[in-house]
């Protein structure tokens, strides 16, 4: 885990925090891009914030 707020996760995503909370709670899907982001922090998170850095 990353230890983040949402807000904090949505700006280093480059995504608003209502955005990431209807994802969350399955309102709707990340497509393109922001899919395969979400995959690799799944995966792999502390390569998300080594890339991006944190918010």
């Amino acid at each position: 885990k990353l230890k983040q707020t949402q807000a904090e996760f949505a700006m280093m995503i480059g995504v608003s925090v209502n955005t990431l909370q209807s994802w969350e709670e399955g309102k709707h899907h990340p497509d393109g891009p922001a899919q395969a982001l979400l995959r690799i922090a799944a995966k792999s998170p502390k390569m998300v914030v080594k890339i991006l850095g944190r918010a």
